[in-house]
């Protein structure tokens, strides 16, 4: 909860309404969320951003918290709940969550939309997209389109993320912070805001508009204590497999290191030295000679 308060108040900050961001009173139409989330996902990821926001509650023009009689998990379509009502109509790529907070005894409402991946967000079979404060047809802009095709299959592995809405000591029991000092040659700072700046300056955690921090796939990858313990990414757990060298489907051994890759280096080094049979190797030599 005081995280969705630093959000929005975040959010009002900013002096007007932008492609990822909407502020909304009482004004809400099912038909209008839906195309309002294809329009914010696509135009999020346009502009790089992970996220984009409806907020109901403050005012568009002042950005004051007003409150708002909108509670999302309340709301339907006909018979529907209007999430599933949604969900059914967007397409499978969309993404999004709802909050209702109060801040100031007023009620906020917040809907939190994943930037678009792969393909754009439609909305019954239609993508749309924002244009200055307004929810249009994407395909009304010819230069639009092209833009976020390139957006989306642009997108680098590396700053995508891997785990998200951690507190600073949340995300140093994932990443090995030691570790990256110890690599990168750089002194150990001796406060955490010190450590979380460094991190944050290299791609390694992303802060977030709530005030929390995302762990990138780069900082995952290269100093994740466990690698396991990110979803899309424990598969990517280097691999040492040794097979009979007459039969390469025959497998003698395996080894797995579930670090990530810039701190299991020397381990991994190590294991392969052991492996192979330096003497034996030499002597074979000799003897071909």
């Amino acid at each position: 909860m005081e995280n969705m308060e630093i959000l929005v108040r975040e959010l009002c900050k900013y002096k007007n309404e932008t492609p990822w961001l909407e502020f909304k009173h009482n004004n809400w139409s099912p038909e209008t969320i839906g195309q309002n989330i294809s329009a914010l996902a696509n135009s999020a990821a346009i502009e790089e951003r992970s996220k984009a926001y409806i907020v109901w509650g403050v005012d568009d023009k002042t950005h004051e918290i007003v409150g708002t009689d909108f509670i999302f998990k309340k709301a339907r379509k006909g018979e529907q709940e209007l999430e599933n009502w949604l969900r059914s109509l967007l397409s499978i790529n969309a993404d999004f969550d709802y909050q209702n907070t109060t801040i100031n005894d007023k009620n906020v409402c917040v809907l939190s939309i994943t930037a678009a991946e792969s393909h754009p967000v439609t909305f019954e079979k239609a993508e749309y997209i924002r244009v200055g404060s307004y929810t249009k047809l994407l395909k009304e802009f010819p230069a639009l389109p092209s833009k976020l095709w390139l957006k989306l299959h642009g997108k680098v592995f590396e700053k995508q993320i891997a785990k998200e809405n951690l507190s600073a000591p949340e995300a140093l029991r994932y990443l090995d912070s030691d570790s990256y000092f110890e690599l990168t040659r750089q002194a150990q700072p001796s406060s955490l805001d010190e450590v979380i700046h460094y991190l944050v300056e290299d791609g390694l955690l992303q802060l977030q508009d709530n005030g929390l921090y995302s762990i990138t796939n780069l900082g995952a990858i290269l100093f994740a204590r466990k690698l396991s313990d990110f979803d899309r990414l424990g598969r990517k757990a280097v691999r040492v497999v040794r097979y009979n060298s007459s039969n390469r489907y025959q497998m003698l051994l395996e080894e797995s290191f579930n670090k990530g890759y810039a701190i299991c280096m020397d381990d991994l080094m190590r294991y392969i030295e052991a492996l192979i049979p330096s003497k034996e190797a030499q002597a074979h030599f000799c003897g071909d000679e």
